[in-house]
């Protein structure tokens, strides 16, 4: 196994057995490494050398790499195999995994595919789903109980339907149409009296979570109650599927990346080595947007052409007042946005994180104002031009602190998602409200700042 540390190493030395024309050489280095390093390493080969390596490696060797690749990467590789091929690999794969590399297919080649699959009475109904919910990352539900049963029929039951140790997380118990009615524990099973029923041990409140429930809202249930699995229901409560750790660290990656990358305006199919186009097609868009806000903030310098003409002085400080603000705004948005993301907050506590947020934006504001009040004092040995410096980084920092607040829970009440489009409203707001502030206080005492 490689020490991700040398991951660099095997990327040469894979190069090396590609160049010297041995593509054996070269499968046989990938099945020595760990499946996640070997699934790294093929992914980002030359499509070329990815159609000499994929047909070599057995479909259970694919299955592990494709269960550590994202879909896109994953249906590359199996581009270079014929569609029978495929369907043995996703055989091999967890059945969640499988339908959602066949999500990415062209829908004739999925059905195709799925014709020729041995496991595809427990694939295809993973594929009704929307990929990112609860019902798109869930597996099959687990055999299950029947609250009638004793335990000593409970131990016989799972001995037949388990066969994998690591299958066994909870046993869920089930009524007669397949409602979910109670779970049973592994350490309670093990102290019942034999003679007990399922009935008097299971636990009946029962955390479930609905086939349509957003995977982040998912994963943020397992972080909250250090759950080792949960049980997904239809609208009737009927079990239909179980969403298990491995299944949420995967979700947890996903979901920190797309909010990071949103954060940025940028594509969460973003990555450093992207095409050039495709690169350009996802940052440019909203660097015009960018543009657009910046040039609002522009009109209002614009608007004190005088003012600054009158005293050039003024353009040092301008910026200062505006960046501030904006750090101050996306500290404040940050904040917001992730606790939004967690269910940490709603929309409608509105005004109870303002009035929290308030404080602090006044706090930072004082301080902040007082020490730019005697720089500039000092610097330029002008008290005037640092009580206007002062008050406009306090207006400055009051604005920021109400658009770090307001600005992403409005989007997520008219049903944008804030990470995507909060720093473009929360900046604006804090340039403009720094530009207006400053230049307009220096308006006003202009006479004494000569």
């Amino acid at each position: 196994m490689v020490d991700p540390v040398k991951m660099q190493d095997a990327v040469e030395q894979m190069d090396i057995l590609l160049a010297a024309g041995n593509p054996d050489a070269a499968a046989e280095y990938l099945r020595g490494l760990h499946s996640a390093d070997a699934a790294e390493i093929l992914a980002h080969l030359e499509p070329e050398s990815q159609a000499l390596l994929a047909p070599l490696f057995e479909p259970n060797e694919l299955a592990d790499f494709f269960e550590q690749m994202d879909e896109a990467d994953a249906v590359d590789v199996a581009s270079h195999l014929d569609l029978d091929a495929v369907a043995d690999v996703l055989d091999e794969m967890e059945p969640d995994m499988a339908a959602d590399l066949l999500a990415e297919l062209e829908p004739d080649e999925a059905t195709r595919v799925l014709e020729q699959m041995d496991e595809a009475d427990a694939v295809a109904p993973l594929m009704a789903y929307p990929e990112d919910s609860a019902g798109g990352i869930m597996n099959l539900p687990p055999p299950s109980l029947r609250r009638q049963m004793t335990v000593s029929e409970a131990y016989r039951y799972i001995k037949e339907h388990y066969h994998d140790a690591n299958e066994i997380f909870y046993l869920y118990v089930l009524d007669r149409y397949g409602r979910l009615i109670g779970v049973v524990n592994l350490r309670a099973l093990i102290l019942a009296d034999q003679a007990q029923t399922i009935e008097e041990i299971m636990q009946r409140d029962v955390l479930s979570v609905r086939v349509d429930t957003d995977q982040e809202r998912v994963a943020n249930l397992f972080a909250r109650y250090d759950l080792l699995a949960i049980p997904v229901v239809d609208m009737d409560n009927r079990l239909v599927g179980i969403v298990t750790i491995d299944d949420v660290v995967d979700v947890l990656e996903e979901e920190a990346t797309e909010d990071i990358y949103r954060l940025a305006q940028i594509s969460e199919d973003a990555e450093i080595f992207s095409p050039l186009t495709r690169a350009l097609r996802n940052r440019l868009p909203w660097l015009y947007v960018n543009s657009v806000t910046a040039l609002l903030a522009a009109a209002v310098v614009a608007m004190y052409e005088d003012t600054i003409a009158a005293l050039a002085l003024l353009a040092v400080f301008m910026p200062v007042v505006a960046g501030m603000g904006g750090n101050a705004g996306n500290q404040t948005m940050t904040i917001v946005v992730r606790s939004l993301a967690l269910g940490e907050i709603s929309v409608k506590d509105v005004w109870h994180v303002l009035l929290h947020e308030l404080p602090l934006g006044l706090l930072k504001g004082f301080f902040l104002g007082l020490t730019m009040f005697v720089v500039a004092w000092l610097w330029k040995g002008n008290l005037i031009l640092g009580l206007v410096f002062g008050l406009a980084m306090l207006i400055n920092m009051v604005v920021a602190t109400s658009a770090g607040v307001l600005v992403p829970i409005v989007l997520k009440r008219i049903g944008v998602d804030p990470a995507l489009a909060s720093s473009v409203f929360v900046t604006t707001a804090t340039d403009v409200a720094g530009f207006a502030a400053f230049l307009g206080l220096a308006t006003v005492f202009l006479r004494y700042l000569g």
